[in-house]
């Protein structure tokens, strides 16, 4: 989908202010130079940016307000299927909020969040890729607080746990029966 200056102006006014109301965005919102919107268009265009998975509104949190810690784990597999298995088994993930394939000495990067860095470290000894079959090597960085973005979306406080994709079932892992984790969907 081709965006136009509509679409870019709902979307950068959106970013400012998630919540503004469509009887503000059609004071703000111009099909020309001195033509508004009306609310029910904006709405329309929103639906349809939304529709395109080019636009979600949603509540992001704050991690350093909540003094939440990231990791990212920069990863070479040694080919392209078992990068497939590992964005399939993360990708939903509750603690990931970074997939992405990369170019360089990595091919695979993952961004994890954690309570703390004792849950980071439980995170790649027990439950992340790096203990996976097909993984050549890997980097750590754990990260102090964000600058950009100051917003993340994440769903945090769920309770869902979606272990089942991953093969790290909960219930089998040392660090939960030891009562040193309280599972994936728990934070």
């Amino acid at each position: 989908m081709q965006l136009d200056k509509v679409d870019k102006q709902i979307i950068s006014a959106l970013f400012t202010k998630g919540r503004e109301s469509l009887t503000n965005l059609k004071d703000i919102i111009f099909k020309s130079d001195d033509e508004t919107m009306s609310h029910t268009g904006i709405a329309k265009r929103i639906s349809k940016l939304e529709d395109n998975t080019i636009l979600k509104v949603q509540g992001n949190i704050n991690i350093n307000k909540i003094n939440y810690k990231t990791l990212f784990i920069l990863m070479e597999w040694s080919n392209y299927d078992e990068i497939r298995n590992i964005i399939n088994s993360y990708s939903e993930c509750p603690r990931v909020f970074l997939l992405a394939q990369v170019t360089g000495q990595y091919n695979l990067i993952m961004g994890v969040i954690g309570q703390n860095l004792d849950v980071l470290h439980r995170y790649v000894n027990h439950c992340g890729p790096t203990n996976k079959k097909g993984l050549l090597h890997s980097a750590l960085i754990f990260g102090s607080d964000f600058i950009l973005p100051k917003f993340l979306p994440l769903n945090l406080f769920s309770g869902k746990s979606n272990e089942q994709n991953c093969g790290n079932i909960c219930s089998d892992c040392e660090a939960y029966l030891d009562g040193k984790c309280d599972g994936c969907g728990n934070f």
